[in-house]
């Protein structure tokens, strides 16, 4: 009965509860040091995608460039466009698809060019990932209907639930919304179980889209779930390019307080999750992230980190990697992997980092005591 009466008043004073949490990183979840250990394989101040090419090339979106990287880490462009490219991905028969927030294009430049700039008689606002298919077919996650891929913080201060899922069907050059009403889409994958799943970012989830209904997959995430990358053997990985805390749970409580913060302040320094950190001390902090002898804990609140983690083929997290409070290979926004290589996008410290899977799996052995 008192839990009722809690509840009740709670709702009331708009607190939905007494009180509230944020789930721990143990188990699977478990902090380390990879990320932040991982070797610098090249680096560009405007990263904000990659994927592989037909032939296994690795490829990145830089500013208003796609970029083809490497194997020495050197960025050399090959398309470039009039708008920041937002996302990229490249289909079965190696027919280059790019985003722009407000519309997608696919195969860039050639007579068979085509622009989508909308689904269901809805235009696009802020496509933010892209994942090819082995039918031919294109998934398009629209992040928001009401704010601009570069206001992303703002969707989630106004609790945004306007994202889609759409599908354009490469052959027959047809859209189609898949899902809507979701908590900024930011991330899709279609598994070995032929299951789309979408990431909702605000809901700290991964969803599965089935005839227009979603149903959660993944749930009670420890940070923002993006962009999702297939895995060998089955299964994938998951980026979330910031953890939650318990300041952002209590800020998106205070309606008053949240509007006028974003009424009165600049972005920049509002409370809310952020793709780095540190470099300004003008930042908002909290309590246990003041840095003490000139250091930042690794166990600090983070406003910014670094995080993957690989789920199995039945969505379960094997392991997880990590760049903590302190480090600088936060703002993990995609994956890739070829071969024995785990290639990350660290928007926040535009660095693009590659891993060695034996490596992870030895490490996580040792950390197991295997």
């Amino acid at each position: 009965m008192f839990n009722a009466l809690s509840a009740k008043v709670g709702a009331l004073f708009n607190r939905q509860g007494a009180g509230f949490t944020v789930p721990i990183l143990d188990g699977a979840y478990r902090p380390n040091n990879l990320i932040e250990q991982a070797a610098i394989y090249g680096e560009h101040a405007e990263l904000e995608d990659i994927t592989l090419g037909p032939g296994g090339e690795l490829y990145a979106a830089c500013g208003t460039s796609v970029m083809q990287v490497s194997e020495s880490g050197d960025f050399t462009p090959v398309a470039t466009f009039d708008h920041v490219v937002t996302a990229l991905a490249y289909m079965p028969a190696g027919t280059l698809a790019v985003a722009f927030g407000t519309n997608v294009i696919v195969a860039p430049g050639t007579a068979n060019q085509k622009i989508i700039d909308s689904a269901d008689g809805k235009p696009f606002v802020a496509v933010n990932a892209l994942q090819a298919n082995m039918d031919g077919s294109l998934l398009i996650c629209d992040g928001s209907e009401t704010c601009p891929y570069g206001e992303w913080s703002r969707d989630l201060l106004e609790k945004g639930k306007t994202g889609r899922l759409v599908r354009y069907d490469h052959v027959g050059g047809k859209t189609a919304t898949m899902a809507s009403g979701l908590a900024y889409a930011f991330g899709a994958h279609v598994d070995t179980q032929n299951r789309v799943l979408v990431s909702e970012s605000w809901r700290h989830q991964v969803s599965a889209v089935n005839e227009g209904r979603t149903t959660p997959a993944i749930v009670g995430l420890p940070g923002y779930p993006s962009r999702m990358a297939p895995a060998e053997g089955g299964g994938f990985w998951l980026s979330l390019f910031a953890t939650r805390t318990l300041l952002m749970e209590f800020i998106l409580r205070e309606t008053d307080y949240r509007q006028e913060m974003m009424r009165t302040m600049e972005p920049e320094y509002w409370v809310a999750p952020a793709l780095s950190s540190g470099k300004d001390f003008r930042e908002p902090l909290q309590g246990g992230g003041v840095k003490q002898m000139g250091i930042l804990k690794p166990w600090a609140p983070p406003r910014s980190y670094g995080l993957v983690v690989r789920y199995d083929a039945d969505l379960m997290p094997l392991f997880s990697l990590h760049s903590r409070a302190g480090g600088e290979n936060h703002g993990i926004v995609a994956i890739v992997e070829r071969g024995d290589d785990l290639f990350l996008a660290s928007k926040g410290s535009g660095r693009l980092l590659r891993l060695s899977l034996s490596e992870i799996k030895a490490a996580k052995a040792l950390e197991a005591g295997i």
